[in-house]
């Protein structure tokens, strides 16, 4: 699946929205001095339940930030934090 992400200059994810390849987010709203970003994140899968979903997004979530290589955003782990 897809996390559409909403980030600071700095990659800090301010908010998150999962969804599937080919499909729009659900809304993201994005204010002046942020930065959106689709990342795939095969850790959450498409046939989980949505409690699941919820659940592995917010792990990814606090324990990551964005960071652009090339000018691809990725998932770059948080110093200090371990597992998904």
């Amino acid at each position: 699946m897809l996390l559409t992400v909403i980030h600071d200059r700095n990659g800090n994810i301010l908010s998150a929205v999962a969804h599937p390849q080919g499909t729009p987010p659900s809304g993201p709203q994005i204010k002046p001095g942020q930065y959106v970003a689709d990342i795939d994140v095969p850790e959450i899968a498409a046939d989980l339940e949505p409690p699941a979903v919820f659940e592995r997004m917010a792990r990814v979530v606090e324990g990551h930030r964005v960071e652009l290589k090339a000018g691809k955003a990725l998932l770059a782990r948080k110093a200090g934090t371990t597992g998904a």
